[in-house]
């Protein structure tokens, strides 16, 4: 058994908070940390667990003021502001890639969680139940792209007893002037308020630097998209889908620079190697778009994808959505960016943003993975299906559950994905 599912059956048998406090206290020592990191395949792989390591530590050590946090906030806002960030929707993500997710997704049904509720919000809210996440000092949500992360974090604010302290960002509809000084007069106060909570002060020159740190990793974040415009060559074991929680909650700091840039070096040394050889063995492989995200239990989507001559050469969620930040004027440039997002108001804006990967990509096919209970992400299907068909090109809707492994039925999705593929190879 190899050290990764060590860790994996010792938390399974210690399912509780201090347990994995204790354990990620030892992990996180940097000899222990590194010679962890060393175990994965690529350079791009043990800087994310690392950093991801060393993120979650700090959660648990609740030595700072621990912020919960949904996916779409500004997260450079919270650096700027000395606040641990968690995710506890990512979190979700990190139990079912544990095993675990059978036992959060249990506690959430016998507290009367509905079915229909998405299981990354079921699973996270059955750990709270547990008590096995850190105890939060603040938590904001939003209600951009996601209808369950307000009514669940709201509970879980219930839960902890911290009702002042729990936020709702409100993302207008429509991206203009107007609803940018809104969202900007939301994102101040909400910092005024974390500062009289925590009696500190804003500093502005941190709040510039965690601007300055989110424009460098938004900088090498598009070169290493420009380098995936060519690239095939990928390293072993490597997914854009795993990099998640560092596009989000990594934002603004010195870590997502360091990550980033040095995923950059990685694939610039392998474009280097692919552009000498005069061709690849197995022939110029099909280009696949994957839309939304990943079931994170074990399953065999991707060792399908690649021993069939394909390649997901870009994840919608890797996209670079919005303009370079004015360090300036923070509040005004972080409420730009999240109404920059593709997921923010009508389905065109989606559609608009999946062209131009499709054009840049010059992608062969689609995939859509209509995750249970996304009703946001889900609800465009449609539309998706069509703007695709109207361009040629094929898509496939994969129907499952990212965290609930009971959720989704793996021979129906590879049977589909097995024609799906054919279809690309016929072309």
């Amino acid at each position: 058994m190899g050290v990764r599912e060590k860790i994996k059956t010792n938390i399974r048998r210690n399912l509780n908070k201090e347990y994995i406090r204790k354990l990620l206290g030892i992990l996180a020592r940097k000899p222990i940390l590194y010679a962890y990191g060393s175990t994965f395949s690529s350079v791009s792989d043990k800087y994310l667990n690392i950093f991801t390591i060393e993120n979650i530590r700090d959660s648990y050590d609740e030595k700072k003021p621990v912020v919960f946090g949904s996916l779409f906030l500004p997260y450079e806002m919270f650096h700027a502001l000395e606040l641990i960030p968690f995710l506890p929707e990512v979190m979700a993500g990190f139990t079912a890639g544990m095993g675990l997710a059978d036992q959060t997704l249990k506690k959430a049904s016998s507290s009367w969680y509905s079915q229909d509720l998405c299981t990354f919000h079921r699973s996270a809210s059955g750990a709270v139940e547990m008590n096995l996440f850190p105890h939060p000092t603040f938590i904001v949500s939003t209600n951009l792209a996601c209808d369950a992360a307000q009514k669940s974090f709201y509970h879980y604010a219930v839960t902890y007893g911290i009702e002042k302290n729990y936020h709702l960002l409100d993302v207008p509809y429509d991206n203009n002037p107007d609803s940018v000084k809104y969202l900007a007069g939301q994102l101040k106060r909400l910092a005024e308020i974390i500062s009289e909570v925590t009696g500190k002060e804003i500093n502005r020159d941190r709040f510039s630097r965690a601007v300055e740190l989110s424009n460098q990793f938004r900088e090498w974040s598009i070169k290493i998209n420009d380098i995936r415009k060519e690239l095939v060559l990928y390293p072993d074991d490597f997914n854009g889908l795993n990099f998640l929680l560092p596009f989000h909650g990594f934002a603004g700091t010195r870590n997502a620079v360091k990550l980033y840039k040095s995923v950059y070096s990685e694939f610039s040394a392998l474009l280097k190697t692919q552009k000498k050889k005069s061709a690849i063995s197995s022939g110029s492989p099909k280009k696949i778009l994957w839309m939304h995200i990943k079931p994170y239990y074990r399953n065999e989507i991707f060792n399908i994808i690649g021993k069939e001559n394909c390649r997901v050469v870009f994840e919608e969620i890797n996209n670079i959505y919005w303009p370079e930040l004015d360090p300036a004027r923070p509040f005004h440039s972080l409420a730009l960016k999240m109404l920059s997002h593709p997921l923010s108001g009508r389905a065109a804006n989606r559609t608009r943003a999946l062209g131009k990967i499709i054009e840049d990509y010059d992608i062969d096919g689609g995939i859509l993975f209509t995750h249970w209970g996304c009703r946001q992400s889900n609800g465009s299907t449609r539309i998706i299906k069509d703007y695709f068909k109207d361009r040629g090109i094929p898509v496939l809707v994969l129907d499952g559950d990212c965290v609930d492994i009971t959720n989704s039925s793996q021979g129906q999705i590879n049977t589909r994905l097995q024609g799906f593929i054919e279809i690309l190879n016929s072309k």
